[in-house]
């Protein structure tokens, strides 16, 4: 994974599976971070970022679209947002 990350999140989409925000550190600042492995090629590739930054949410693929859910963006802050990817 090109981003080394923690609390990140990951949904498969088309035999891919995207690795999802997520932060650096324990106190780091959440990213907004989309990156997707294909296990065909062994190759990870970049993708457009979140709307929103998060780490510690959760997400789920549903007809070809992923949902990124909660998390939070600051410590001790969580997002009441859902977003489609």
């Amino acid at each position: 994974m090109p981003t080394a990350r923690f609390g990140l999140s990951c949904s498969v989409v088309d035999g891919k599976i995207y690795a999802i925000g997520g932060a650096v550190s324990p106190t780091g600042t959440p990213l907004a971070t989309v990156e997707a492995y294909d296990p065909a090629t062994d190759t990870w590739s970049s993708k457009a970022p979140m709307p929103t930054a998060r780490n510690f949410l959760t997400t789920s693929a549903v007809n070809g679209i992923i949902y990124a859910i909660g998390g939070d963006f600051a410590q001790q802050f969580t997002h009441r947002i859902v977003e489609a990817y």
